[in-house]
């Protein structure tokens, strides 16, 4: 929760660039609460209002099941790792 406001003020800026990918590296992240989850819903909103892919990548078990336990995992393109989308594998 302390996180996801700093989180939030990183990824909005990024949607007025001129991207065609945002991809989130989760690979440090041991635990996301419901706020970090709304802060990547009203990203992947943002994204598909502005036509940018957005992706989530390298979350641990422990934060995937989050996903899952919220029915999300299915809505959010995840992949094991941030290679593994740039270099064009499809996500899980």
């Amino acid at each position: 929760m302390s996180v996801s406001p700093q989180v939030r003020k990183v990824l909005l800026p990024i949607f007025r660039k001129n991207v065609s990918h945002i991809i989130v590296d989760l690979k440090d992240v041991p635990y996301i609460d419901s706020s970090g989850i709304a802060t990547f819903v009203e990203s992947l909103q943002l994204s598909r209002k502005s036509d940018i892919r957005f992706s989530l990548a390298g979350a641990c078990q422990r934060v995937e099941s989050i996903f899952d336990l919220a029915h999300l995992k299915s809505i959010f393109e995840m992949a094991p790792d941030a290679t593994a989308l740039i270099d064009g594998e499809p996500a899980r």
